[in-house]
C-alpha cells in the first residue's frame, strides 16, 4: 500500500491451499500455509523499517483496504488455521492503521467473516463486497 509517499507491506501469506484434480465440487488439499501479520515499511533511506504487526495475522486483503483520515482501514481476510481442524479462519475484523502514530486499533466488526473484500470510503460510509464460497 502507498500512503503519504511511503510503501508499506501489510500481512500476506507464504504457500497456499491447492484444488484437488477432478474435483467436482472444487475442493483443496490442505497444504502448508503461512499467514503472517508484519509489516513493514520502505524508509527514506530505502531500507525496510519494521513496525507494529497487524493485530492477528491477515491475508487476501489485496483490495480490502481503503485510506482514511490519514488512516489505513482494512476489511476481512483470512487468518492462522483453526489449531485442531486445521480449516481457514475468515477475518471478521476491522483493522485500522494509523499513519501518524504508525499503530493499530480495531474499530469494528463486520456482520460476518470474509475472506475477500472489495473495500472502498464514500461519501463518509465504509463500503465492502463479499464472496459466497461454494
Amino acid at each position: 500500500i502507498v500512503a503519504n509517499d511511503r510503501l508499506f507491506v501489510i500481512g500476506g501469506q507464504e504457500g497456499d491451499f491447492m484444488p484437488k484434480p477432478g474435483s467436482p465440487i472444487f475442493k483443496c488439499s490442505r497444504r502448508h500455509e503461512v499467514v503472517y501479520g508484519d509489516v513493514y515499511m520502505l524508509d527514506d533511506e530505502m531500507k525496510w523499517k519494521v513496525l507494529q504487526p497487524m493485530p492477528k495475522p491477515d491475508s487476501h486483503i489485496e483490495c480490502a483496504w481503503v485510506i482514511v483520515n490519514n488512516s489505513i482501514i482494512i476489511t476481512g481476510g483470512t487468518t492462522e488455521k483453526h489449531p485442531v481442524t486445521k480449516r481457514m479462519i475468515l477475518v471478521g475484523e476491522v483493522f485500522q492503521f494509523h499513519l501518524d502514530t504508525l499503530t493499530w486499533s480495531v474499530i469494528g466488526k463486520l456482520p460476518y467473516r470474509i475472506k475477500t473484500t472489495l473495500t472502498g470510503f464514500w461519501d463518509g460510509w465504509l463500503y465492502f463486497t463479499y464472496s459466497l464460497q461454494p
